[in-house]
């Protein structure tokens, strides 16, 4: 698939990537049909927050549920979603209390789902 690749401060490039896949019971694979820039994409394009390796852009979107994995019960093939900037672990005392962005766990590296 197509996506919008982080390279470097000032250096994105649409790079065809792997198509993502299911590697976990929770994944959930979307067809992106729409996508913002957020504040963050600024901060990681400008090079106020450093980048080791290329970094598919873009963590604020909506789209059309794929795929779903083995434990999903709640979304299924075809629903439309909206994907807010807090993806988190889900389940951790933060969450639980409804403050995600302070969860053990933020997952912005799996956003690999987002394709143009």
């Amino acid at each position: 698939m197509k996506a919008a690749v982080f390279h470097k401060p000032g250096d994105i490039r649409v790079d065809n990537v792997p198509d993502p896949e299911i590697l976990d019971p929770r994944d959930v694979i979307l067809k992106v049909t729409s996508t913002a820039i957020c504040g963050s994409d600024l901060h990681i394009l400008s090079g106020a927050v450093p980048q080791k390796e290329p970094l598919v852009m873009g963590h604020e979107f909506m789209g059309i549920v794929e795929e779903v994995g083995a434990s999903i019960t709640n979304l299924k093939r075809g629903d439309r979603v909206v994907v807010p900037f807090p993806i988190s672990c889900g389940k951790c005392f933060f969450v639980r209390m409804r403050h995600p962005l302070h969860a053990k766990i933020r997952i912005l590296k799996t956003m690999v789902l987002t394709g143009i």
